[in-house]
């Protein structure tokens, strides 16, 4: 090697070295903490800091960091810098989406935001927590320069026509065919589908009012400065209310979390989604304290987040919700179920094709650890049969071939439904508020231990849901052991999503109530029911049902009371129930 070959090898060499030391600069080893700041002044601009997030994460997977934080501050993130790629995200539909934060395969790793907010501008998700494990999330508030639904504030209503005036925060046009479209300041598109009136005073959907399913081909005038006028016979709304316009797709939930284990969200604000809040599937331990989910303060919005709230599909191990506070969403506040695969075919070889029937989870793979299986009649929910995966193959997003290791159960039979069986999570759920939203509260579906204890209730449908069913949701629930205790319970039911604060909604032909019993033993106790309108407890097929040692206040503020409380049939509805112990 000459002179000159041996210079030049060593200069790449130290330009190789400074450039680690540089990567390292604000790497320390002793605590393995990465600091944002030097990433903020190198990568991005203040406009977009996408890219410095993008490259502090790569450092973080090559340093083996455990903590990255962020000076407080404000971070706007946008798309552009982002890579896009297929997710299958349950309950929110397959789409290509861009994250600002993917964590895919990172291991022991604690983001502290340090109170910062996060920005966001168009269809980018903030959080991606995949194939992870030991990741906390801490110390965010995370919202959208332009949200993606769309709030009008009502000022005239007639038998076929209402008038609607929006704020800045909520530019639109009306096209040549009369049709309403949503957009932001560069022009990008927020589509919408249907229509939910709110209450700005109380902050919560108005008094029993029903979702107006119109659709986006809503025939309208634009009336100018803001105004316009939806034309369409039997609209419903009240002047001085707001009008959402519900989002058409969730295409952008909050924290999506997949195929991970031990995984934390603590002290997040989410003011705003296009899709739900939290989003976990097939994931191990999950620990979620101190989520706040709700409108931004100080801007015209009466909505949070586009969707539930938070929802968990197919977890496992421990999953516990803390000291959370989750209002104005537009769906429920939590659903904890499995999934139910449709069977499609039945093979003369003892094969069988299943296919996910609700096209929101297609894409959702639950046959690579070749799980037990339990099969179960789509009409009664009664399990049938049992049998284990051996091996599999894709067909296409939404249909697996199976092959069984045990041979099939006598009565198999197509439009029946199969779920694996065994691995349910331990669910607690303590010192939270749920309310002011559209739908229900929690939507309880595991077969392990369910407790829910000193929380408040104010949801507009059943406070809590037994749900599950197999020709519709195709959602795997049936709970087994579920504790009630010391909770407030505050005038629900002031919406059109229940009749009853515990509820039943599972997927059950009445003649199988007698046989059925897809959900059982619930223990009620030391809980404050005040209510106005609705029962107490309206459940039908349910074994094991005690109700002891609470108080039940009938209100007549601010709703009408409809209820008295010494007429003991209106407050417990049972039908088809077994094993009940009333004590009132």
């Amino acid at each position: 090697m000459t002179l000159r070959n041996i210079k030049f090898t060593l200069f790449v060499i130290l330009c190789a070295c400074m450039g680690i030391l540089t990567a390292n600069a604000q790497f320390c080893k002793k605590t393995r903490t990465l600091n944002m700041e030097e990433y903020l002044a190198k990568y991005g601009s203040e406009s977009d800091r996408s890219p410095a997030v993008v490259k502090a994460l790569q450092d973080c997977r090559r340093l083996g960091a455990k903590r990255l934080v962020f000076p407080k501050g404000i971070y706007h993130l946008k798309a552009d810098s982002l890579n896009a790629f297929m997710t299958h995200i349950s309950n929110n539909g397959s789409y290509q989406r861009r994250f600002a934060f993917d964590l895919t395969g990172i291991r022991n790793l604690e983001i502290d935001g340090c109170g910062s907010t996060l920005l966001l501008k168009g269809y980018v998700c903030p959080f991606y927590v995949n194939k992870a494990e030991g990741i906390c999330l801490r110390n965010f508030l995370v919202d959208y320069e332009r949200t993606f639904n769309s709030e009008g504030h009502i000022e005239a209503v007639t038998d076929s026509t209402m008038t609607l005036r929006f704020s800045n925060e909520y530019p639109y046009f009306v096209d040549d065919k009369h049709h309403l479209h949503f957009i932001d300041d560069e022009g990008t598109e927020y589509p919408w589908y249907y229509l939910l009136e709110f209450d700005p005073k109380l902050m919560e959907t108005a008094y029993m009012v029903p979702d107006q399913w119109t659709g986006a081909n809503l025939y309208t005038e634009d009336l100018g400065q803001g105004r316009v006028m939806l034309c369409k016979k039997g609209l419903r709304g009240t002047p001085g209310n707001v009008i959402n316009f519900g989002i058409a797709r969730r295409t952008v939930p909050a924290i999506t979390i997949t195929d991970s284990r031990n995984v934390s969200v603590r002290n997040i604000t989410l003011y705003h989604a296009g899709g739900m809040g939290v989003i976990a599937q097939r994931t191990r331990d999950i620990t979620i304290d101190s989520l706040n989910i709700l409108p931004a303060p100080g801007k015209d919005r009466v909505v949070s987040v586009g969707a539930d709230a938070t929802h968990f599909v197919n977890c496992t191990g421990r999953l516990r919700m803390y000291n959370s506070h989750l209002a104005q969403q537009t769906d429920d506040a939590t659903n904890i179920h499995g999934v139910y695969y449709r069977i499609a075919d039945v093979l003369a070889d003892g094969r069988i094709m299943v296919e996910l029937a609700n096209d929101a989870q297609y894409g959702f793979d639950l046959f690579h650890s070749k799980p037990r299986i339990e099969f179960v009649s789509a009409k009664s929910l009664i399990t049938y049969g049992h049998g284990k995966v051996k091996s599999y193959y894709t067909i296409s997003d939404n249909k697996f071939m199976l092959t069984l290791s045990t041979p099939l159960p006598q009565g198999v039979a197509k439009g029946d439904v199969i779920a694996p069986e065994g691995d349910y999570p331990d669910v607690h759920i303590k010192g939270c508020y749920f309310g002011n939203n559209r739908a229900r509260g929690l939507l309880l579906g595991s077969r392990a231990r369910m407790l829910i204890e000193d929380c408040v209730f104010h949801t507009p449908g059943a406070a809590l849901l037994l749900e599950g069913d197999g020709r519709y949701w195709f959602e795997q629930a049936g709970v087994r052991n579920v504790i009630i205790r010391n909770n407030t319970f505050d005038n629900c039911n002031y919406g059109v999503w229940g009749s009853g604060t515990i509820e039943t909604g599972s997927g059950i032909d009445s003649q199988y109530y007698d046989s059925s019993f897809y959900n059982r033993n619930l223990l009620i106790e030391n809980n404050t029911f005040r209510i106005h309108r609705a029962a107490v407890l309206n459940l039908y097929s349910v074994d094991g049902v005690t109700f002891r040692n609470n108080r039940i206040v009938t209100t007549s503020e601010p709703y009408p009371c409809k209820v008295k409380a010494d007429d003991k049939d209106a407050l417990f509805r049972l039908k088809s129930c077994k094993n009940v112990s009333i004590d009132y």
